[in-house]
């Protein structure tokens, strides 16, 4: 797997969508994937506001991993062929890691929230190109 790192996300008004893109670490690579623009405003707001910015549905999910004692552990992005890109969300709980599945931007904006990684899987990025100059 892949370290990806959020770059931005635009609405395309042509298409009604937004479109998240990320690079890998070394910024050789660029992935991107299109999603809902209401459902990818909660990481839009993190990204804009940083890790401490307020969503109510965001909060709920930190206060109900704080409350089983679990936490995110990592984001993996993974190709689902003829559906597009997923989410799982790595949760740590008694010693364990259990996936959970998300939609792609909210598993993001939780990476984001709680600091950790996001990966992409081989078959993720078999959809990435060659990253753009800086």
């Amino acid at each position: 797997m892949t370290v990806m790192q959020i770059r931005e996300i635009r609405l395309c008004p042509a298409h009604r969508t937004a479109i998240v893109r990320l690079d890998d670490s070394e910024r050789r690579l660029t992935m991107t994937f299109a999603a809902d623009p209401h459902e990818a405003s909660r990481l839009a707001r993190v990204m804009e506001h940083g890790p401490r910015a307020c969503h109510p549905m965001l909060d709920f999910v930190g206060a109900l991993l704080g409350s089983f004692e679990a936490g995110v552990v990592r984001v993996v992005l993974d190709d689902v062929q003829g559906e597009g890109i997923a989410g799982l969300v790595y949760v740590g709980w008694g010693g364990a890691e259990l996936p959970v599945p998300c939609y792609p931007p909210d598993a993001i904006a939780l990476a984001l929230r709680t600091g950790v990684p996001v990966y992409a899987t081989a078959a993720a990025l078999s959809h990435a190109e060659p990253a753009p100059p800086p």
